[in-house]
């Protein structure tokens, strides 16, 4: 019995309307593909005369039909529009013409196939089963039946019945990829075209393909799954060689030859060509392609194992005898994403390749060698670039060493033109940095964040999260959201389950160092700061990490930690010295260190750092500002408020969108001054600059010491000044002191104002 016998038709209106006319006719022809419901269609008819799969009558059963109806019979026939049947022909053509009705049987519309899913289910079916239905089904009630049965190609395997072995053949090599073309189908089936052709039909009629030739998802699978593995290898392999010979895409076939274990000495260029296809979107994949071609040693290998992430597999993969430029590149990245950039740069000036030659330059660098990054740098320049990529090279050469030498502003931005050129293949690239990821540093070193996050924003929409420096991109875009601010925003970025190479490792962790430390959470911060520093000693100083090695420095100095970083700190001031102090590169980690020893109480050290910054701040305005601010602490620190002096700096800060350092500055002057008026109107600019859109409003509370966070956290659960005191070992006396300072930093005239303002505030600090 059909699985259909027992279930509804689902039918449009218009083969309603033509059903209803078929109700009173004379006779009715009822056509459409197989499991359409002809049969179903057939058992409600009323007429002595049903006959059903028409399209198999044979001539004396033609001619019994015929007399039938001219007895005065009425007749129902039900076939499909393939095979031309000429018995059946004859019978319908001589009908009378005005008493016949044809009524054309579809596939069911979504809405009908989510009916039908429903009542076989004996449930509500959701728009995405539905969905689903539809689409492995093309709507034929029988398929859908089918794709509901608990064994989905047992199920099916019933509609396969009374093909003949080249339509099934067909079908399978559709399955399996192969283009809707029938002399390649000849081909490939070794059949003759007209043989392809009748089998086609035949597919059709049997609802098994569509009329544009595709197969019905549900019956691909079923065919696929049925099918021997010997017979699916042999057709693999007969289309890879053939689609091979004709120059056209492979690796649809490659990939299932792999799967099957389906290799030969025939089929070598086969995967080598299939692994250069999907190298750029499945390189693990083509890794696999490339060793099966026997070119697990070349430089395609190397390049798709670096972009799957198996770096240890790239350097295993790399020739370094030929000097291969390729294969130098693939070799430098690792080493740099490993914290060797100045190998890096050694290993590359070995090429002739101008971007090669230019990593090389951005390599040495970083290492602080200029006069030979100089010296290959000319060398590079005297090679007339031979493709785009070569030109795009020297110019990304001649913008890091003018960051070192040159101007820093017109370094800056010709760095930003240079990113926006090349992003559009860095997914792709196998190179020690991405020119997006040097523009956003040079950026975030000159002050521009919001420069920064523009390039990086449309970086990390452009990876998708693939390419091997999506991570480096995401990791630079919390940086800058961090110092806007933003620390919310950075923390959303962060993958904390990453696997990371040290470069990216030691970004990682100094950046949760930072989210840390903003949050006032000291117990936390000493938790994050062992992570950081095991990062740290695990990667070389050099000139593209000193923003996490500042952040490390100053949590360091934060948890009594700083002796742990006193090296480092020393190679990157010879490493500036070594580069000349270039001012780019040197404010940002001066600014940093200058707060270190503030907190260190290291005054000769804060003197050192604020005259790096005086000197700087010609030839660089970010420079200037962090200048200025610094100066102003310095002189908060000694009792000296100027707040026409402090807010100029604060609004530096602000412009150069260091939004929270110019809150701190802010909230710092204000603890420090005793003029009721100054006090309120820093506060008023600290309270203004932290509400900055993205960054987190503290109502203020940066300004209070742990100690009063500590009895501001109390007083806000309600507790009195004798039970703070009590929690604390301070007396109510003592607490009261302090409530008042806090009332007076605040801006609050009483104790229910306080107990307002404090509601809204973040007292992470007295965790």
């Amino acid at each position: 019995m059909s699985p259909m016998s027992d279930t509804p038709l689902f039918l449009d209106s218009g083969t309603i309307r033509t059903l209803e006319r078929a109700r009173t006719a004379d006779h009715v022809v009822l056509t459409g593909p197989a499991g359409c419901g002809k049969t179903t269609l057939l058992r409600t008819f009323d007429q002595p005369i049903v006959v059903d799969d028409g399209h198999t009558l044979v001539d004396d059963e033609a001619d019994r039909l015929l007399a039938e109806v001219a007895a005065g019979g009425h007749l129902v026939i039900a076939h499909r529009l393939w095979p031309d049947n000429r018995a059946l022909a004859r019978l319908v053509n001589a009908l009378p013409g005005g008493s016949v009705v044809r009524v054309q049987l579809r596939p069911l519309s979504r809405d009908h196939v989510r009916s039908l899913a429903a009542h076989v289910l004996g449930t509500e079916v959701s728009e995405e089963l539905a969905d689903r239905l539809h689409k492995r089904t093309g709507g034929t009630p029988g398929f859908v039946l089918d794709e509901l049965a608990g064994d989905l190609h047992t199920a099916f395997a019933r509609h396969f019945d009374g093909l003949s072995i080249a339509a099934t053949d067909l079908l399978l090599a559709r399955a399996l990829g192969a283009p809707f073309d029938v002399r390649l189908l000849a081909t490939v089936l070794t059949l003759d075209m007209h043989t392809v052709s009748q089998s086609i039909e035949a597919l059709r009629s049997a609802g098994l393909l569509t009329i544009d030739g595709a197969p019905v998802p549900a019956a691909a699978d079923a065919i696929t799954a049925l099918a021997p593995a010997e017979r699916r290898a042999g057709l693999l392999r007969a289309l890879a060689l053939s689609q091979a010979e004709r120059a056209q895409p492979v690796s649809v076939y490659a990939r299932q030859l792999l799967q099957l274990g389906a290799v030969g000495h025939e089929l070598l260029d086969v995967f080598s060509a299939a692994g250069h296809e999907v190298i750029n979107d499945s390189p693990a994949l083509a890794a696999q392609l490339f060793t099966a071609a026997g070119q697990g040693s070349s430089t395609s290998a190397a390049r798709a194992r670096a972009l799957s992430g198996d770096l240890d597999g790239a350097l295993e993969a790399v020739d370094l005898g030929h000097g291969d430029p390729d294969a130098l590149l693939v070799a430098a990245t690792v080493l740099t994403l490993r914290g060797q950039v100045g190998r890096g740069g050694e290993l590359l000036r070995r090429s002739g390749n101008s971007l090669a030659l230019d990593f090389a330059v951005t390599g040495l660098l970083g290492a602080g060698r200029l006069e030979e990054a100089r010296t290959i740098q000319l060398g590079a320049q005297s090679r007339p670039a031979t493709s785009f990529t070569g030109a795009l090279g020297h110019r990304l050469g001649d913008v890091v060493l003018e960051t070192v030498t040159g101007s820093p502003m017109a370094a800056l931005a010709a760095a930003v033109a240079t990113a926006g050129v090349n992003q559009a293949g860095s997914r792709t690239a196998v190179h020690p940095d991405s020119p997006t990821a040097l523009a956003a540093l040079i950026c975030v070193h000159a002050g521009e964040l919001t420069v920064a996050k523009s390039l990086l924003v449309k970086a990390v929409h452009g990876d998708d999260g693939r390419g091997l420096h999506s991570d480096r991109h995401q990791l630079l875009l919390a940086y800058a959201e961090l110092f806007g601010g933003d620390v919310q925003a950075a923390q959303r970025l962060v993958r904390p389950d990453a696997l990371r190479e040290p470069r990216e490792a030691l970004f990682a962790a100094a950046l949760h160092l930072g989210i840390t430390r903003r949050a006032g959470d000291l117990r936390a911060l000493r938790s994050a700061w062992e992570p950081a520093q095991r990062a740290l000693v695990v990667h070389p100083v050099d000139l593209y990490t000193l923003i996490p090695l500042a952040e490390i420095a100053v949590a360091a100095a934060r948890v009594g930690q700083f002796h742990r970083v006193r090296t480092h700190l020393d190679e990157v001031w010879s490493l500036l010295d070594e580069l000349g102090n270039p001012p780019l590169w040197s404010a940002l980690p001066r600014w940093h260190a200058f707060h270190a020893a503030l907190l260190l109480g290291e005054h000769a050290a804060t003197t050192k750092h604020l005259a790096a910054l005086q000197e700087a701040a010609d030839a660089l305005p970010f420079a200037r500002a962090l200048h200025a601010a610094a100066q102003c602490w310095s002189l908060v620190g000694r009792g000296e408020v100027d707040h026409a002096r402090v807010e100029s700096a604060a609004q530096e800060l602000h412009a150069h969108g260091m939004c929270t350092d110019a809150a701190r500055l802010a909230g710092h002057a204000a603890m420090h001054t005793t003029d009721r008026k100054t006090m309120t109107r820093l506060l008023d600019i600290a309270r203004q600059y932290h509400a900055t859109p993205g960054g987190q409003d503290n109502a203020g509370t940066d300004v209070l010491s742990e100690r009063e966070q500590e009895v501001a956290a109390l007083v806000r659960d309600g507790l009195t000044y004798r039970e703070v005191g009590d929690a604390l070992f301070i007396s109510a006396k003592t607490v009261e002191h302090h409530v008042t300072r806090i009332r007076n930093k605040l801006g609050a005239k009483n104790r229910r104002e306080l107990e307002r303002v404090l509601e809204t505030a973040d007292l992470s600090a007295a965790k």
